[in-house]
């Protein structure tokens, strides 16, 4: 508790009793009561047991094992784990089973309850956890959005989108303002996960700790203000907008949601069931000079607040809100902003589809792009479908209502296929991770405790045994860790030519 600002300690201090400031403080005396949780990917992981069971094999000792079982309150797919177990130093890491997340930052999309064919936006997305965890309950159906404005991040926002599998997403590098003259009543689910002055990873964050200030926060509440109203144009008429932040301060959070409600009279606080501790918000926060309204603050008390000593997790805040009226199918599935996106021309398309007669085991050998779509069917049920998008030589598969990408700065359009080289197809990393090996007419299995999967993500070559299926066999071969995908090998005179990715190689 040293090392916390005065003004913040004082702070805190005014707006809580007696009683209950010394239980919040307590908090931040002793790392005892620090939860670390992951998010199963579904999309990828269907055994959750055996994924718990091998990385509590992985564990270093065996008093804190017991924490996998245990569920996080809000997030069916989250679970906690133990300071002995490391999940993001084993190889399931790098196949994309499961997002390392603090468990509190999982509540704002299970309230925001994205469904598959929603259109959703997460405008300030990065790292990912939300956008993926978006992306896992949309189930490659719809279409999600996710921006983030400093550019740096948005990189690592891509990377994580890869990483996790996700075919069904765009991800951009805008302001909020731009985003809403491009999409305005567009979306139907919106994630705004403000940025804060993040008081409630001060046990976590030593740099939000450096940089919090008084005037940081009042700082902050402007611009989440501005970045809220933006993202109200863009919602359709019944839609749901979750407003979330990671900070304690009353002007980011119940102040906001109450200037908003003034501000938009077609907007209201949606009332939810609070879970493993959750509180509502505290309309005796609010500030507001002449008389207040009482409808408003009523609503504003509707807010969620997730306490570090009420929660197994750190300080979070959250909004349901909810736009009046009802959706406009018919209208919303006229309406693509910008126009459609161009397809890849015919020339760019073809090496594509010979490579995926060669290496993929399709469930037509005719199958062929028309117009520039295609709906590609694997023999494992899997299906590759949307339109063709070229970016220079790389080369896309993005949704076929995905809008255009023109006067947009965008990182990511869809699922990246991979590159074309002087008329020949080299895959990419994202669709190793994004199909199966049964999807796949060559594949290799390397188990996750072996030392063949660490030279792998390495970045070594493999040498096959004589006495292998594979030995003899040549062309691109998907690399599996317990028979999930994790990258791409090329296949020839019994060794494994290793394509994972440079930038993402691990010296374990």
């Amino acid at each position: 508790m040293s090392n916390l600002p005065k003004d913040f300690l004082e702070r805190m201090k005014n707006l809580f009793s007696e009683d209950e400031y010394s239980e919040f403080i307590k908090v931040f005396d002793t790392d005892d009561e620090r939860f670390h949780a992951f998010r199963i990917n579904s999309s990828k992981c269907t055994d959750v047991k055996k994924l718990l069971e091998v990385l509590e094999a992985s564990n270093t000792e065996d008093d804190h094992g017991e924490m996998l079982s245990c569920q996080v309150p809000w997030e069916d797919r989250g679970y906690y784990y133990g300071e002995t177990i490391a999940p993001g130093k084993h190889p399931y890491h790098e196949a994309g089973l499961y997002y390392i997340q603090e468990p509190s930052a999982m509540a704002p999309v299970h309230f925001l309850d994205p469904k598959p064919e929603d259109r959703v936006l997460d405008l300030c997305a990065a790292p990912g956890g939300k956008s993926t965890q978006i992306a896992d309950a949309l189930k490659g159906k719809g279409l999600l959005i996710t921006n983030e404005i400093n550019r740096d991040r948005a990189k690592i926002l891509s990377l994580n989108i890869e990483r996790m599998g996700v075919r069904n997403a765009m991800v951009v590098s805008e302001d909020s303002f731009r985003l809403s003259e491009v999409f305005e009543g567009y979306f139907n689910k919106i994630l705004v996960d403000a940025p804060c002055s993040g008081e409630g990873m001060f046990r976590k964050n030593e740099i939000a700790l450096s940089e919090w200030s008084l005037e940081n926060v009042k700082l902050c509440a402007k611009r989440q203000k501005e970045i809220l109203d933006n993202a109200a144009k863009m919602l359709l008429p019944g839609g749901r907008l979750v407003y979330s932040t990671c900070t304690f301060s009353p002007e980011e959070n119940e102040q906001n949601i109450y200037d908003f409600l003034l501000d938009h009279n077609d907007f209201h606080v949606k009332e939810v069931v609070l879970l493993g501790g959750m509180e509502n918000g505290r309309k005796e926060w609010i500030l507001s000079p002449g008389t207040k309204d009482e409808t408003a603050l009523l609503e504003t008390e509707r807010s969620i607040r997730l306490w570090p000593h009420r929660v197994k997790g750190e300080g979070h805040f959250l909004c349901v809100l909810e736009r009046d009226g009802e959706v406009n199918s018919d209208a919303v599935k006229s309406y693509v902003p910008g126009g459609r996106f161009i397809r890849a021309k015919s020339e760019q398309i073809r090496p594509f589809m010979e490579f995926a007669l060669e290496t993929l085991k399709l469930s037509d050998d005719k199958a062929a792009a028309k117009n520039g779509d295609i709906e590609l069917g694997l023999t494992d049920g899997d299906i590759l479908g949307g339109g063709f998008l070229s970016f220079g030589d790389q080369l896309y598969l993005a949704p076929s209502d995905m809008p255009s990408t023109n006067g947009l700065k965008v990182l990511r359009p869809g699922l990246h296929l991979g590159e074309i080289k002087k008329g020949r197809f080299e895959p990419s990393h994202a669709l190793a991770l994004a199909i199966k090996a049964s999807g796949c007419k060559l594949s290799f299995d390397l188990p996750s405790d072996s030392q063949e999967i660490k030279a792998y993500i390495n970045g070594q070559t493999l040498r096959l045994n004589s006495d292998s299926p594979l030995y003899k066999q040549k062309g691109w071969c998907l690399v599996t860790c317990d028979g999930y995908s994790i990258g791409w090998a090329k296949l020839a005179g019994g060794m494994l030519k290793n394509h994972y990715p440079k930038g993402l190689r691990i010296n374990y």
